[in-house]
């Protein structure tokens, strides 16, 4: 069903943003993977979760499925934790410039 003639302006709209935030999120894994420093890793750990939950909400909307709107929840959460997690070892771990 990826972009066939049958789909309303509103469905064709959904598979356009879930494309573009699927590049989106290659480019915040190359950021992620390259570095240089541990703030620029952590900033793309954080738009990496941002990404995976847009990504998500926009599929449950696709297929109209609550369960799945649920899972954005807890995958918001856990990037959050993740993302304080890593600040939390940057910022003791003395090496601030960095």
């Amino acid at each position: 069903m990826f972009l066939s003639m049958d789909l309303t302006p509103f469905q064709m709209g959904l598979e356009i943003l879930i494309s573009l935030l699927a590049i989106s999120l290659i480019l915040c894994f190359i950021r992620f993977f390259i570095g240089p420093a541990l703030p620029d890793r952590t900033v793309a750990f954080d738009l990496i979760s941002i990404h995976a939950v847009a990504i998500i909400a926009l599929f449950a909307m696709r297929i109209g499925s609550s369960v799945v709107a649920d899972a954005t929840i807890v995958i918001s959460v856990l990037g959050f934790l993740g993302t304080v997690m890593l600040a939390r070892y940057w910022e003791q771990s003395g090496n601030r410039e960095n």
